[in-house]
Formats: C-alpha cells, sequence, structure tokens
C-alpha cells in the first residue's frame, strides 16, 4: 500500500471516535434517581430458568411475603383473587399449579393522614403471562420504595407519607416459565390445549365484544371471553380498583361519557407494564381518537418518555392497533381515574444485561414520577417540574438554589412538537421548611425564592434563597419545593433532605425565631467580568402555603433588552423592605441550557457568582440506588441511598451540559481537521 493509504488506514479509529462523539451527544441522558449498574445476582428467591435476573412466580410470592413480614410499618399484603386454574382444579396437564393473586400495599403508616386523604396509585403487570420483565420491574420499584424510604431519602419518604401505592405484580396468576403463553388457564370453548384461554386485557366491562380490537374466537390469542369481567382474574382487579379508588369518580354510564371531561381535580391513577415495543400508551386505546383529557393525557406520557425516551402509543402519535376490553380504558372510562400504560423493551423478557442496565433505571423513574403526581395526576402533570434543588453552605448560610422548568420535561419527546402546557411563565416558587406543602398550616415556615435575574418573566427559571443556619436546629431538616405557573397550575413537589452540624448553630430553638430569618440574593445584575456575591439586607419574610389560583395578571414587561447595562427590579414580596443595592454579578441569561433529568448536576448559573476564596459545600438533591437484584432480600445495604449526599466542593464540578456538549463538538472538529490536514501532507 501507498503512503497515504497507510495514513488512511490509520485515521479509520478517528472517524469512529467522531462518530461515537456525535452519537453520545445525541443520547437522552438516564436521571441518576437509577444509575445504571449491573447487579450481583444471590439465590434467595427462585427465578426463571436462564433468566437469572427475574423471580418466578414462586419466588415472587414469597418475596412479597416477606416485605409483608418484615416491614409491617410500610407494606401489607392481601389475598384478592385466585387464577383460574386455582379456583377450579387442575386441567392443564400440570403445567400450571394456579396460584393466589396478591396486592402490596405500600404507604408510611407513620403518616398524619388517613388513607382517605392520601393520593393512589395503582400498578398492575403480568396481565400476561409470559410477560416477565413486567413483573421484575415492578418488583424492583417496591424494593426501591422500601429501601429509599428506610435510609431516609427524602423524595420517596415525602411520597409515601402522602400516597398509597398499590401493586399486583402477577395479575395473570399462572406460571409458565417456559412456554410463549399468553392467556389465563379457562378452555372456554377452544378444542387445541395449546392455544385455549383467555386474554384477560380484552375482557373489562368497557366496550366488551367490540372486534375491532378483540376476537370472539376462542383460540386467539385476543379471545375476549365469553362476557364481559367474565374471568376470576378479571373480577379480581375490578373488585380490588373499586376499594383503591374513590367512588364518587366512578361513571354511571360510561359509554354514554365517554366525551365528558374528568377535569383537573381527580384523585388516583392506575399504570399497567407490558412488554414489548417501547411505548408509552394512554387512552383512548379502543379507537384512534383522543380522549376529551387529552392535554393531561399528553402533559403526563410526555413527562414518563423525559425519562425512558419510549413514544407515545396514542391519536395522533403512534396509534399501533386498537385494543378493545382493556383495563387501561376501563380505569379511565369506567373508574374515572387518570390511566397510563407501559411496553417495555423489544422482548417479552430481555436478557438480564439490557434490563438491568437499560429498562430498570429509566423506568423506575417514570413509576416514580407517577407516584409523585398521583394525588392529582391531570393538574399536576400540567405544572412547572422542579428540575433539580442544590444547597450550598457558605459562611453559616445555606443558600438554596432550585431549577424550575414548565417545558424542559414535557417537550422533550422525541421529533415531536412542544406541548401547549409547556410554555407558560413561571410566576412564583417556594420552599417549605419540614412541612409538605400539602401539609401545610398557620405557623407552618415557608419561602418564596427569587428568579437570579431579578424577574418571574420566562418558563425556564433558576430561583435561590437564603437560610441563615444559626436559625436552625442541629440535625436533619428537609426542605419541599413547589412551583406554580401563569395558568394557576401546581407542579409536583421536589423533597431534599440536609444536615445541620451542632458546631453550625448558635440557637437551640428548633425552628427560626428571629429577624433576620432568610436573606434574599440579589436580583439586579451588571456587567460584571468577576463576579462576586454582594448579597442585599433584605428580610425574606415567611409567606403562606401555595395554592393554585386563577390566572395572576401579566407582568408588565418589555421583552427588548433595556440599553442600561444595569437594571434592578422591585422585591418579589410588595411587603419586604427596600434593598440596599450594592454592586452585584452580572448572571447567566435564561437561555442557559437546563439539565434534561430530573436528578441532573445543576447549571453553571446559581454557582458562577461564588468567589473563589469562599469554602463552599454543597448538598444535591440526588439520588443514587444500589438497586436489589431478583433473588435479593431486603433490608439492603445502601450507603447512598439518602437525599442527603456527602459534602462536596462545587467549584470541581462541571454541571452544564452546553459545556459537554461544547467540549464533544470541539474534539470532533479537531479529529475532522487533523484528518484533513493529513490527508493533504501525504
Amino acid at each position: 500500500m501507498s503512503r497515504r493509504d497507510w495514513l488512511w488506514l490509520a485515521l479509520v479509529p478517528a472517524i469512529i471516535y467522531c462518530k461515537g462523539l456525535v452519537h453520545a451527544s445525541d443520547k437522552r441522558r438516564l436521571p441518576t434517581t437509577a444509575q445504571r449498574q449491573t447487579q450481583t445476582v444471590t439465590t434467595s428467591y427462585d427465578t426463571i430458568n436462564g433468566r437469572s435476573c427475574y423471580r418466578s412466580i414462586a419466588g415472587m410470592n414469597q418475596f412479597m411475603k416477606d416485605l409483608a413480614a418484615n416491614y409491617p410499618d410500610l407494606v401489607t399484603l392481601e389475598t384478592i383473587g385466585e387464577s383460574y386454574i386455582k379456583k377450579n382444579g387442575n386441567n392443564n396437564d400440570g403445567r400450571s399449579p394456579g396460584y393466589d393473586i396478591y396486592a402490596l400495599n405500600i404507604t408510611a403508616a407513620n403518616s398524619t393522614r388517613q388513607s382517605s386523604e392520601k393520593g393512589k396509585l395503582l400498578i398492575t403487570s403480568g396481565i400476561h403471562a409470559r410477560e416477565y420483565t413486567p413483573t421484575e420491574l415492578l418488583a424492583r420499584f417496591i424494593e426501591m420504595l422500601i429501601d429509599g424510604y428506610n435510609n431516609n431519602n427524602a423524595q420517596i419518604t415525602s411520597i409515601l407519607q402522602h400516597t398509597e401505592i398499590h401493586a399486583v405484580i402477577h395479575y395473570m396468576a399462572e406460571n409458565f416459565s417456559s412456554t410463549y403463553w399468553r392467556k389465563n388457564m379457562n378452555p372456554s370453548g377452544c378444542k387445541n390445549e395449546d392455544f385455549y384461554g383467555v386474554d384477560i386485557n380484552r375482557n373489562f366491562d368497557f366496550l366488551w365484544g367490540d372486534e375491532s380490537g378483540a376476537s370472539s374466537n376462542p383460540c386467539a390469542d385476543e379471545y375476549h371471553g365469553t362476557g364481559p369481567n367474565s374471568e376470576k382474574e378479571t373480577q379480581a382487579l375490578v373488585n380490588y380498583a373499586m376499594r383503591v379508588f374513590p367512588e364518587s369518580q366512578r361513571r354511571s354510564d360510561p359509554e354514554k361519557q365517554m366525551d365528558d371531561a374528568l377535569g383537573d381535580d381527580i384523585m388516583g391513577m392506575y399504570v399497567d407494564i407490558h412488554s414489548t415495543g417501547e411505548y408509552i400508551y394512554y387512552p383512548w386505546g379502543h379507537r384512534d381518537k383522543t380522549s376529551p383529557d387529552d392535554d393531561a393525557y399528553q402533559a403526563i406520557a410526555r413527562k414518563m418518555s423525559h425519562y425512558n425516551g419510549y413514544d407515545l402509543w396514542a391519536s395522533g402519535f403512534d396509534f399501533v392497533y386498537p385494543v378493545s376490553g382493556d383495563s387501561s380504558d376501563y380505569m379511565y372510562a369506567v373508574m374515572g381515574v387518570s390511566s397510563m400504560g407501559l411496553e417495555l423493551g423489544f422482548n417479552f423478557y430481555d436478557n438480564c444485561d439490557t434490563f438491568e442496565k437499560d429498562i430498570l433505571p429509566s423506568n423506575l423513574d417514570v413509576l416514580l414520577y407517577a407516584a409523585s403526581i398521583a394525588g392529582r395526576p391531570f393538574s399536576l402533570a400540567k405544572g412547572p417540574d422542579v428540575l433539580d434543588v442544590t444547597v450550598v453552605k457558605i459562611d453559616g448560610e445555606l443558600i438554596v438554589t432550585a431549577e424550575i422548568s414548565d417545558g424542559v420535561m414535557v417537550n422533550s419527546l422525541n421529533a415531536e412538537a412542544d406541548h401547549l402546557t409547556g410554555d407558560q411563565d413561571i410566576v412564583k416558587v417556594v420552599v417549605y421548611l419540614d412541612v409538605h406543602p400539602d401539609d401545610f398550616q398557620e405557623g407552618d415556615l415557608s419561602w418564596e425564592m427569587s428568579p437570579l435575574d431579578g424577574e418571574f418573566d420566562s418558563s425556564e427559571e433558576v430561583v435561590e434563597v437564603s437560610l441563615s443556619m444559626r436559625d436552625l436546629s442541629a440535625g436533619r431538616h428537609v426542605l419541599h419545593v413547589q412551583a406554580i405557573d401563569f395558568d394557576g397550575y401546581l407542579g409536583p413537589v421536589k423533597s431534599v433532605s440536609i444536615e445541620v452540624e451542632k458546631e453550625e448553630t448558635n440557637s437551640p430553638s428548633n425552628y427560626p425565631t428571629s429577624a433576620p430569618l432568610i436573606t434574599a440574593l440579589p436580583t439586579s445584575t451588571s456587567q460584571s467580568p468577576n463576579p462576586t456575591i454582594s448579597p442585599t439586607l433584605t428580610t425574606a419574610e415567611p409567606i403562606g402555603i401555595l395554592t393554585e389560583a386563577a390566572p395572576p395578571s401579566k407582568p408588565n414587561t418589555t421583552l427588548e433588552p433595556s440599553s442600561d447595562p444595569t437594571t434592578t427590579s422591585s422585591p418579589p414580596n410588595p411587603s419586604q423592605s427596600p434593598s440596599l443595592t450594592t454592586p452585584s454579578p452580572t448572571l447567566h441569561p435564561k437561555t442557559t441550557s437546563f439539565p434534561t433529568t430530573l436528578s441532573t448536576a445543576t447549571t453553571t448559573t446559581p454557582f458562577t457568582s461564588i468567589p473563589s476564596n469562599t469554602p463552599t459545600n454543597v448538598v444535591s438533591s440526588s439520588l443514587s440506588t444500589n438497586f436489589p437484584t431478583a433473588g435479593q432480600t431486603l433490608p439492603i445495604n445502601v450507603s447512598s441511598q439518602s437525599t442527603t449526599t456527602e459534602v462536596e466542593d462545587i467549584r470541581n464540578e462541571n454541571s452544564s451540559s452546553a459545556v459537554v456538549s461544547g467540549l464533544r463538538l470541539m474534539m470532533m472538529t479537531a479529529c475532522v481537521l487533523t484528518s484533513w490536514m493529513l490527508y493533504q501532507l501525504s
């Protein structure tokens, strides 16, 4: 070969490397709540042959019994029905002995809220016997909740104190570990022993028998059964759902009321997990037509997709095929609750490496998001999201910084136009000390957070407030952050914990007792190439609870930049004393690139104004979890489970996704230029 040919051969790895950089920059980042990690499988519970990461139905049943026995203040176990074989005896040549159908209820028993006051999330999996991935995902989610609660994770603890999470792991309780069996074991007119049975997910009493999405052939995979709710498995779930969800929300004549919206005020959410296809679906499933609550459904589905990157199986997107008499349409049309579905992976049971590293982490965050909005799903999904909360310790102060967005999560859907609920301005952000917003009472403490650029005038905001550590008692405290947008929609609550050491406090009181309790950071900006913090002397007064209301008056602002390089704004609270302005830093504009995940590191915006010689510690809200494996039993030793993380020096953190993308682009450009130069020289 010529010298030029040898040079080009040497450049092939560089070209591949450049291509890898481009693809890496396009990949969706997974949330840090569910770290991608391969688990070490143990054999405490029976697993499926050839798939050691998936527990068998016998192993799963023992797992559920152990949870209820070991965590009685957190988990209750109930038998809600029996499979066809368990009820009617063995007529299937010994292929399945039949099992009881169990339901778990995971919630904090020590909560001040009664069951009737808690949000309700019902998750089902295993409705089709051959789908192993959904059941293991749901089991791992339950383990994550229990482990997070026992390790004082603020977000999980807050959810379990305000929500009941009901789980039916093996809804179709038959065991066919070596077959592709889909239906239950009811012969029901089919003479072929390899194809009989009823598809439970075509048997529900809403548009049952509609053959555009089901079959009347007893041997067909989608056979709908002899009548609506004819199967014991269907009856078990329907009866349980009636006890879980509010009776007041049920429809009296569902088919005639299909075009009536449920509205924003409903409580309760249902999620059914299947495989395969990597889809998120929601009503309507029986026809290619949107439901009357489509705006809310799109908001929920799009935000779920923000975590797992799945496409939407819905009218207006990829409506794959109609499904009649399924649980998803039934829960929405009859029970009157929000109803979602997941199709995991691309196989009925993906290999363990794919499950552990890809399917598991991203979809654990999907389920956690569902739990965070279950109290008012149609309303909270339309509100702004708290992408991240970071607490920095500086000279006896806790600088609480939050990133808020009305559009980052809802508008991250692959190649789709932005959604109408994602472009409202943020109008207020409130942080609550040691009390959840839904539990706020007179005398509890909360403060408005101030936008770093001085004004709430965008759907993306970075806000801050400063707390004096001398006024906090030593020990653990929980901060709850919630935002509201211009349309009056509250978003989900983000909870983080902080640890205040004894030597950092000078007051024995449990709560701040004297002013100034909170010192607001500066809201004005100036053109300073080397910014430094110059705190104002403004005292932020505690405020009341943040509530949904009619849209506030639109602020009279101009979109054109002022010719004056220094801009000032009024304090966000009219009752505040005017601040004594001092030279203040130039802050990044609100076009700063936000992280695309709930728990990702913050942008550089809140921290560029910290002097390099200031001793700085940060407490991040990110949750890193060592998830239990198919065979492990709780308690699981998780050293990093709590949201109170180890103290870090933020000056060593590069948290801007824009910087990472810029470096990739620079490296790619360097590769291409190097290749071209070498070619010319050769």
